[in-house]
């Protein structure tokens, strides 16, 4: 996961490494995960009074052969 935020104007991104790499077998159960942690990390940012423009969270569907 990449994560960005404005800081004193400037965008700066981390990214971390806290998925548990998990592959579905089914992409809509993997894109209910993804929708709670959407809806987790909106409830943090409003907690802290953390404005945000965009939160992107997904899943990528991987070639089957690989």
């Amino acid at each position: 996961m990449t994560l960005c935020v404005l800081v004193n104007g400037e965008v700066q991104c981390t990214n971390y490494d806290d998925s548990e790499q998990k592959i579905y077998k089914q992409l809509a159960n993997c894109e209910q995960n993804a929708a709670m942690r959407f809806y987790g990390m909106a409830d943090v940012f409003n907690r802290y009074g953390q404005p945000y423009k965009k939160l992107i969270v997904g899943c990528t569907e991987v070639d089957k052969d690989s």
